[in-house]
């Protein structure tokens, strides 16, 4: 059976038409459409609704996905389910050799693709550990006001009036400080 799949957006509603008529014309026995305000749900209907043997038509690719990662994945869960996918503006046809190798390509590709995010992320990681950046959050108080506030509550000043001194408040203090320095 041919199921056909849409997703239109609020920018593009006319858009939603044009894709119907295509489908229709490819003989499409039943439409799933997404809308903004759908998030995909027609789309997981439709996987549903495919069985072995099917074939699932789409207009263009982005509509099927917004990224690689989703396209690949989709395809290869359709794979897995003996299911087809053609998509007419972007000639792929799963059902041809042609098409089966560009969604190899295309997965290797996003492989590829995570890889160098990953080694990038890793390079990133080094170059700012080489400068003396750990990440997260920066000290709340340096290490020179930490020991002048101590200095200050052993002289007995008061945890309130210290934090107001040194511009930060009582609950810093007493992270860094520790309750039982301040009795």
């Amino acid at each position: 059976m041919n199921i056909g799949y849409l997703r239109w957006s609020s920018v593009a509603k006319d858009d939603s038409a044009l894709q119907t008529q295509v489908l229709e014309n490819l003989g499409c026995h039943r439409i799933y459409a997404d809308g903004p305000d759908t998030k995909g749900a027609q789309l997981e209907e439709a996987v549903t609704q495919l069985r072995s043997g099917d074939t699932l038509f789409v207009v263009r690719l982005d509509r099927l996905a917004r990224s690689i990662k989703g396209v690949v994945e989709l395809i290869n869960q359709l794979k897995s389910d003996s299911v087809d996918l053609v998509v007419i503006e972007d000639a792929i046809d799963t059902r041809t050799s042609e098409g089966r190798y560009l969604v190899a390509v295309m997965s290797r590709l996003m492989e590829m693709n995570k890889a160098l995010n990953l080694e990038r992320v890793q390079i990133s990681q080094a170059i700012a550990k080489a400068k003396g950046r750990t990440g997260g959050r920066p000290p709340a108080l340096s290490s020179e006001q930490v020991s002048e506030a101590k200095k200050l509550i052993s002289s007995g000043m008061s945890v309130r009036s210290v934090a107001k001194v040194i511009g930060s408040n009582q609950a810093t203090l007493y992270r860094l400080i520790g309750a039982k320095a301040v009795e």
